[in-house]
């Protein structure tokens, strides 16, 4: 039997962008990589990863070269894309309107862990604090 965790894009880009806490996220991926856990996230996770990167090459804060570097490398993770069904949709209109949210990225993220009974990681302090639950993790540190 498979065992997930869910991470969110941020995740991605605190583990391959060069900052100073970023041996903690090596560290982190992998801890969950030696306890056998498969990664996973909505598809919308190819999305924001490849934003992140090219938002922060647009705006000067990494070359184009590492932003396209950082995609790649995101993607070597072996993250299990969950593609949206009728109940993950469901379930990311529950957490929408849960939270008060006017968009719903954040809750596909929330409707893949609760599907799969597994945590939510993300670096969004605000998230975490939102919704409340154990199971929604905050990795920032």
């Amino acid at each position: 039997m498979t065992t997930y965790l869910t991470i969110d894009a941020g995740i991605a880009f605190k583990l391959i962008t060069p900052h100073p806490n970023q041996q903690v996220y090596i560290d982190l991926i992998a801890k969950w990589r030696q306890a056998g856990y498969q990664l996973c996230a909505p598809t919308l996770w190819v999305y924001e990863v490849t934003s992140i990167f090219t938002k922060m090459a647009r705006f000067g804060q990494l070359s184009m070269k590492a932003s396209h570097e950082g995609v790649h490398l995101a993607n070597q993770l072996g993250v299990q894309l969950i593609a949206p069904d009728e109940a993950q949709r469901i379930k990311a209109m529950y957490w929408t309107e849960k939270l008060q949210r006017a968009a719903a990225y954040d809750s596909f993220y929330l409707a893949v862990a609760e599907t799969l009974g597994c945590e939510l990681w993300t670096t969004d302090k605000k998230l975490v604090n939102a919704v409340g639950q154990p199971w929604v993790r905050l990795a920032e540190m």
